[in-house]
């Protein structure tokens, strides 16, 4: 069964991820769309350097100064229209999206599932952290950073792979679930690597002056990130983390599902003291 997907990317300054994104992306079968949302940084001429090869095209538009979930989400959906592929993939520049089978490439897990009968596909968010102490530049997150937290505080609630006929829509609940007609999930969650932040300083830079659109906030969305200050955001002791035995493997320990973010977690949860007497 021959099927045709696309990720639609909407990015602000991604110049540390956008290359290892669209990379990812590629490698696995999956064309890529991009949506430049007004970046100011390497993001627009590192992705020029994809054209042709994978990336099919790249669209700007504007930025406010304010982070604008409903916007992007407005921006893809015109863009996925316009599109003509079999599925589409609701992605970030700061994830790296695959299948839970050893060697499957991502678009062959969804050929597997779109066989199978079913249209959409969710994914289970494991959020990957630097140490304390560590330097932002790295050559590959995926390779250097290991220590993950399983983030599960709803059940299917990512649900970022859909066949694109049935024209589901995600904007209602600022893209975690699909609404419309005959929507069969399939049973089976792929797995979405989160690298949230890529240091202690960036995880200040990132999230404690970030302003977000007030109709977002009307609706609801981001109030797990509204002020944000430096000592919420102070990053956990890896001992309180699990950790990947290789950065290739897909066994991920789901024993101790997080509800909040570790920016929400009490103080002595980031501690190696809690690890050690069973918390967490």
């Amino acid at each position: 069964m021959s099927i045709s997907c696309v990720a639609v990317l909407c990015v602000h300054n991604e110049e540390a991820h956008i290359r290892r994104a669209i990379g990812d992306f590629v490698e696995q079968g999956i064309e890529v769309a991009v949506i430049d949302h007004g970046s100011t940084d390497r993001t627009a001429e590192i992705c020029a350097g994809f054209l042709g090869k994978g990336l099919l095209s790249v669209e700007s538009m504007p930025w406010t100064g304010e982070f604008d979930l409903t916007a992007q989400l407005q921006a893809k959906r015109e863009l996925v229209d316009r599109l003509g592929h079999d599925w589409v993939i609701h992605a970030d520049a700061d994830e790296w999206m695959h299948t839970g089978v050893q060697g499957e490439s991502l678009l062959d897990g969804i050929r597997r599932v779109s066989t199978l009968g079913y249209n959409a596909v969710n994914f289970e968010e494991f959020v990957f952290l630097p140490e304390p102490g560590d330097r932002e530049q790295r050559m590959d997150c995926r390779r250097e950073l290991l220590n993950y937290y399983f983030f599960a505080p709803r059940e299917r609630r990512l649900m970022r792979a859909w066949r694109r006929q049935n024209a589901f829509d995600n904007e209602a609940s600022g893209g975690h679930f699909l609404a419309g007609a005959d929507l069969r999930l399939a049973p089976e969650s792929f797995v979405l690597r989160h690298y949230i932040v890529l240091s202690q300083e960036h995880a200040i830079r990132k999230y404690a002056s970030r302003v977000f659109a007030g109709r977002d906030l009307e609706k609801g969305w981001h109030d797990n990130r509204r002020n944000l200050v430096a000592e919420r955001l102070r990053l956990p002791d890896p001992a309180v983390l699990e950790r990947l035995r290789d950065w290739r493997s897909v066994e991920f320990d789901r024993s101790r599902p997080k509800a909040l973010h570790f920016w929400d977690w009490p103080l002595v949860d980031r501690s190696s003291d809690s690890h050690s007497a069973g918390q967490g």
